[in-house]
């Protein structure tokens, strides 16, 4: 044995001198044959699948020692084992639904990077991650859908009565419609509105300003209503109030105004506009939230809203269901903040819902409408959506912080409230000067009425 490495190792020295490309053994484990650089592991599988009388004739090379005979031998197992062992892992890897990284350069090991279809059909949709939670997908399938009957009742008394207020006006004045000039939405006038129970303030409690003018218990007549003063033409406040007059002697109190004009609307076009937000969206909130909870924030919001502010838009009736809807659209803002995790690009909702806010927001400064309901509406929506609106809980901190806000925003609701009517119905001047401006934009007479 030791004749035999001795000799081998000289041979070995030899070689090395004669061709400096020939290195160590290390080189043959790596995969470089000093002896033979053109071939590939296409020959080897080729050399073992053709029969020695099929396969191609190679050029006859000078017959070689036995020692480099050996080193060659060797360089074929080694490649002979290392393609052995890459379909072997390449096998596995398909059984297993994976993919086998060939070894390279930059990567000097073999990986295998999993390809589970489950997470690749995930990450390639636009499905959110917290739908693949069990609990919240468990929960999402216990929610019901209930039948809209509230939006539908209310949607249908609105167009009777917006039918009504036109007949009336019809039989006051002999028209349908009112003067542009008077009122743009094409619909009755001013007397009939305040006929009808718009939320008219001379009519719902004892005005005692300091400024004389607003303490008024005779005005001249609106068109279309016949007053019992001075030829027809003189109204008294139970004149111009109607629904049933104010006796004399008794302070006005007809507080059903807080609630009669949410279902009053000033014209065919205000009555167009706030139906389509209260079809399209107030009837499939109500097929998730439920019929109570619908009545409940949709009347709450509208009554706050026409409480709120009405001290300053004292002299100006006010109609319509806006209020009610901007606590609808609070709704929908909660909604999309407490199921955060539900929303495709949430972000871009929350945008658009802002844009869409402001945007409403800032036509309530036109003149003829009442921006008070607006915001009021908008802010009793938000609370009374925090106590009755149904949630998904994706944790326990995240139900501790919904539990929490309920709690705290039902002291807060019903202390607004009491301050909002303590305030109406308070006497004397309302303190707040710049309060008006939240209503209309100091162009022209757009702000005398206040």
């Amino acid at each position: 044995m030791g004749h035999t490495f001795f000799k081998r190792n000289d041979t070995y020295k030899r070689l090395n001198k004669l061709d400096p490309k020939f290195k160590s053994q290390k080189d043959l484990e790596e995969g470089t044959s000093p002896l033979k650089q053109d071939l590939s592991n296409e020959d080897l599988n080729q050399e073992q699948a053709s029969p020695s009388s099929q396969r191609p004739q190679r050029p006859q090379r000078p017959q070689s020692s036995a020692y480099e005979q050996e080193l060659e031998q060797r360089y074929r197992e080694v490649q002979r084992q290392k393609l052995e062992e890459k379909l072997r892992l390449q096998a596995e890897a398909a059984a297993k639904g994976e993919e086998y990284i060939i070894e390279t350069e930059e990567s000097p090991k073999p990986r295998r990077k999993v390809k589970d279809p489950e997470k690749e059909e995930r990450r390639k949709s636009k499905v959110p991650k917290a739908l693949y939670d069990p609990e919240v997908r468990k929960q999402l399938e216990e929610l019901k859908q209930h039948k809209p009957f509230f939006m539908y009742t209310v949607t249908i008394l609105q167009i009777i009565l917006m039918i009504v207020s036109l007949g009336v006006n019809y039989a006051y004045t002999g028209h349908v419609f009112d003067n542009l000039h008077n009122n743009i939405y094409f619909g009755p006038n001013i007397g009939t509105i305040i006929h009808m129970g718009a939320r008219y303030v001379p009519c719902m409690k004892e005005l005692t300003y300091s400024d004389p003018k607003k303490n008024f218990n005779v005005t001249i007549c609106p068109q279309g209503i016949a007053g019992s003063i001075v030829n027809t033409d003189i109204c008294s406040l139970g004149d111009l109030c109607g629904m049933g007059g104010i006796e004399e002697g008794k302070a006005p109190n007809q507080w059903i105004r807080f609630i009669l004009p949410i279902f009053l609307h000033a014209g065919i076009i205000h009555i167009f506009i706030n139906l389509i937000f209260q079809i399209r969206t107030g009837i499939q909130m109500e097929k998730d939230f439920g019929t109570w909870r619908m009545m409940i924030i949709y009347m709450a919001s509208g009554i706050f809203g026409f409480a709120f502010g009405a001290d300053i838009s004292y002299n100006v009736p006010s109609v319509g269901c806006s209020g009610a809807l901007y606590g609808l659209l609070g709704c929908l803002l909660l909604d999309l903040i407490q199921n955060w995790k539900l929303i495709v690009n949430p972000w871009k909702e929350l945008i658009k819902m802002l844009i869409i806010i402001i945007f409403s927001l800032g036509i309530g400064l036109l003149r003829f409408i009442d921006n008070f309901a607006h915001f009021g509406g908008f802010i009793t929506g938000i609370l009374t959506g925090l106590i009755f609106m149904p949630t998904i809980i994706f944790g326990k901190w995240d139900l501790r912080r919904k539990r929490f806000l309920m709690i705290i925003s039902i002291p807060i609701l019903i202390f607004m409230f009491i301050w909002v009517f303590k305030s109406f119905y308070k006497e004397g001047d309302s303190k707040c000067t710049w309060c008006k401006y939240v209503t209309c934009v100091p162009i022209g007479e757009w702000c005398k009425d206040l």
